[in-house]
């Protein structure tokens, strides 16, 4: 290769370097021309901005707002620490709490095909109803009424007075209210001459005892 050859291959590559500089050339103003108008609109709209915020924003309130973010720091140190712990306390639970969830859904579908939830809703209306009835006043009144009955429910939970409220029962249940006849003295004497006449008597004065008694203590107390 000659002398000459190699200088024209030398400005050969040099007018290729050339073009490819010139080709970036276009390109970036190309991309200038395109981003521009771009440019220009995003200034106008910040200096609209900026307008809006003169006199209402100050420097004063820039730096109290990077004074406030600062002291801020610890506590969203500790809320990163609480929620990291969270996370943990989760994947401890996750595994029972995973293994429930299922079965407290199938329980609470079972709820609401028996229609347990219509049953509170209407419960909850229903009790909403009688407190629009009501003043303060009777619902102070029906809370004594309900100490008052609860006291006397603790009451049936004694065996001896359910024995003889179940004894009463069942002897309500054995008269037989047919055979009632007219009677006089001579036939009341009669049955009381009986074994069962005799026992009711002496219940009966078991009675006038206990009543004579609780009147007694009722006018004392007076």
């Amino acid at each position: 290769m000659t002398s000459e050859d190699k200088i024209l291959e030398r400005l050969n590559a040099i007018e290729d370097r050339i073009a490819a500089i010139q080709e970036s050339k276009e390109n970036t103003n190309m991309l200038m021309e395109q981003l521009t108008p771009i440019g220009n609109h995003a200034f106008r709209l910040m200096v609209e901005e900026m307008e809006i915020l003169n006199g209402r924003v100050t420097l004063d309130d820039i730096l109290d707002l990077a004074r406030k973010g600062l002291l801020t720091v610890p506590r969203l140190t500790w809320l990163l620490d609480q929620i990291e712990n969270a996370t943990d306390l989760w994947h401890v639970l996750h595994p029972a709490v995973g293994q429930t969830f299922p079965h407290i859904v199938e329980k609470m579908g079972e709820w609401e095909q028996k229609g347990v939830f219509k049953k509170a809703a209407a419960l909850k209306d229903a009790g909403g109803n009688l407190l629009d009835t009501m003043s303060p006043e009777d619902i102070a009144k029906t809370g004594e009424g309900l100490a008052f009955a609860t006291t006397l429910l603790q009451r049936l939970a004694d065996p001896k007075l359910q024995s003889k409220i179940t004894a009463m029962i069942e002897m309500m249940s054995t008269i037989d209210t047919s055979n009632a006849k007219p009677a006089g003295v001579m036939s009341m004497i009669a049955t009381l001459r009986s074994p069962e006449g005799k026992q009711a008597l002496g219940l009966m004065m078991e009675i006038m005892k206990a009543a004579g008694k609780f009147s007694a203590e009722g006018n004392s107390s007076r």
